[in-house]
């Protein structure tokens, strides 16, 4: 049939049925079919733009950008006022990694076709690749304006006032978005996420949005028909197959918690492997690669692929580690791919799946009773902390401890700028206006744009307080120039209420003191967790005025800041929380403990 249509399309000369052929294949998903017809006419006749546009869309639709590139750079020079070529040129662009180029085409589409919501999507959502957050919002703003019912655009400018710091605002676009269209999942992942960070958020609030989301991730996931065999009360005690599922696996932030159990690990008793579902590899993947016995990328195959993929290799346990931040597989939990499932490490809070079946946590960070309501996996408890922290590299030199009396006190933080909320950002004007020649050094990838920088600013001044006292520092990419700029300040101010966990680990590395306030779940109380396992239980705040009281009490006294700065890193280095191979004892014995539960209960069952 295929060689037939290609004969008859060889007979054909006019250029323009051709084409219309074309169209009618590509209408009807037979890509390839219309590509040998726009050969056809593209050999007779090489400048017709809306031919090449064709051509580059069924390439794009066949994932070939590399091939669609050079036939969207002609329709659109051939065509420069038709606002579609410039669209796909932009995609192929971007595709491509030149998102400046990219951001260029789509400028244009929006100023030939300026009342095409999809346009404005188009524009902003590659400058929020590009992180122009500012511009990327009133590229979005304009788009909704003129198709408010359209998702993509509510999800973009729900991330662009997140990355400026202003999560609660994003948490309304998403709640409206949702009241519009209920229960789509990009929308109810957002208000999940989104809800962590909202300071008053209640633990009962957490559970709904998780629940929820959850609940229709499950419904658009039908189990798979093909089983896995339970274990029998013979496989207790050999070395279990555990799999870690994370887009994080190179020099992320998890891979400083995933390393120890990897690096430490027993082969007689536990044999990883590593599932990646992101492109990006580094120094660090190449090592983490090293230390499992299997590697596995899956982020160019289907969900319903990737689980048969991770079934085949026949593992005991799948343990989630990036719940549902971004470019997360955490569905693949609900697929049932290994007889025990679980969620670890990289979201605080749980997934809301009811086919997962544990979440790893501690009891500081979820204290028996209410956190056990809140999770719909059931809670392992792995005491006395959750996580085991390993630098990449090792840390440089730590600073003279002294302070000269003449140097002003320093107080930073280096958390996301999406936890600056106004809330923690009057608690921290509080602090600076009792201090009134203190500073404030504060480091986050989103102050390369000026929108996080002028709502932080904004706030500040609103408080009373100078923002010329404010110092932004960027995103700096060598981990040990980054660890070096801790010694910009002298105490570290915890978010709230989404505490900080590599960042806190980090500035107890090079010798600076963290002051965190506990709340009442998972995301405030990680800093409680991490600063009790290090054994400095006294910068622990419980409540707003306590924090406050301590951060300006230790700022007046210079001589217990170089006794932190002196001796914070070998307390820390030799407590539990950096104890790799106590870690991974006690990280196999859970594991242990609920697979000697599985071969027991479920000998002869097949789920």
């Amino acid at each position: 049939m295929l060689r037939s249509d290609a004969n008859n399309a060889a007979q054909m000369t006019s250029p323009e049925t051709l084409y219309q052929k074309a169209v009618q294949a590509a209408n009807q998903g037979n890509y390839e079919l219309a590509q040998i017809f726009l050969r056809e006419l593209l050999s007779a006749h090489p400048h017709v733009a809306k031919a090449h546009h064709l051509m580059a869309t069924t390439l794009m639709k066949m994932g070939t950008l590399d091939k669609a590139l050079p036939h969207a750079r002609l329709a659109a020079q051939l065509q420069p006022s038709n606002a579609a070529s410039r669209w796909v040129l932009g995609i192929c662009l971007s595709g491509g990694g030149d998102l400046a180029g990219a951001i260029r085409e789509f400028r244009a589409g929006c100023e030939l076709a300026p009342n095409d919501a999809q346009a404005w999507n188009n524009l902003g959502q590659s400058l929020l690749e590009a992180r122009q957050y500012s511009q990327a919002e009133t590229a979005l703003r304009r788009g909704l304006a003129l198709t408010p019912e359209m998702p993509q655009l509510s999800i973009g400018l729900a991330w662009a006032l997140f990355h400026s710091g202003r999560a609660e605002e994003a948490l309304a676009i998403a709640h409206a978005q949702n009241a519009r269209i209920p229960n789509q999942i990009p929308i109810l992942a957002m208000i999940a996420i989104l809800t962590l960070y909202k300071t008053d958020a209640t633990n009962e609030q957490l559970r709904i949005a998780h629940a929820e989301l959850g609940r229709q991730i499950e419904a658009t996931t039908p189990p798979s028909p093909a089983k896995v065999p339970n274990p029998t009360p013979a496989d207790a005690e050999r070395a279990l197959r555990v799999g870690f599922l994370s887009p994080d696996l190179y020099g992320h932030s998890v891979s400083r918690f995933l390393e120890p159990i990897l690096r430490y690990g027993d082969r007689n008793k536990m044999i990883p492997a590593l599932y990646s579902c992101y492109h990006l590899r580094d120094e660090i993947s190449g090592r983490l690669e090293s230390m499992c016995g299997l590697w596995c990328d899956i982020f160019k195959i289907g969900d319903q692929m990737a689980a048969g993929e991770i079934r085949r290799h026949g593992l005991d346990i799948l343990i989630d580690l990036a719940g549902h931040t971004p470019l997360n597989r955490s569905v693949l939990l609900c697929h049932r791919p290994a007889p025990i499932t679980m969620t670890y490490l990289g979201y605080p809070h749980s997934t809301g799946y009811t086919r997962a079946d544990y979440r790893i946590v501690d009891s500081i960070t979820d204290p028996p009773g209410e956190s056990d309501a809140c999770s719909t996996e059931k809670l392992l408890r792995l005491d006395p902390c959750f996580v085991c922290f390993m630098p990449p590299f090792e840390p440089p030199a730590l600073p003279a401890p002294e302070i000269d009396p003449s140097t002003p006190i320093t107080f930073g933080t280096f958390n996301n700028a999406a936890k600056y909320s106004p809330y923690i950002l009057g608690v921290w004007s509080r602090i600076l206006k009792e201090l009134p020649e203190s500073k404030l050094v504060l480091k986050s990838y989103q102050f390369a744009d000026e929108a996080a920088c002028r709502h932080v600013r904004g706030q500040i001044e609103k408080n009373g307080v100078d923002p010329a006292r404010i110092e932004f520092l960027k995103q700096i990419p060598q981990t040990l120039e980054h660890l070096r700029t801790y010694e910009r300040m002298h105490i570290a101010l915890d978010a709230f209420p989404y505490h900080g966990t590599t960042t806190t680990c980090e500035a107890m590395l090079m010798g600076v003191p963290v002051i965190t306030l506990e709340g009442s779940s998972h995301r405030s109380r990680v800093g409680v967790s991490l600063l009790s396992a290090v054994g400095v239980t006294e910068l622990i705040a419980r409540s707003e005025d306590e924090y406050v009281e301590k951060a300006v009490r230790l700022a007046g006294d210079r001589a217990r800041l170089a006794e932190y700065r002196r001796s914070l890193r070998s307390r820390m280095q030799s407590s539990v929380l950096m104890d790799g191979p106590g870690f991974f004892a006690r990280f196999e014995a859970l594991l242990r403990s609920v697979w000697r539960e599985k071969c027991n209960a479920s000998a002869g069952q097949t789920r």
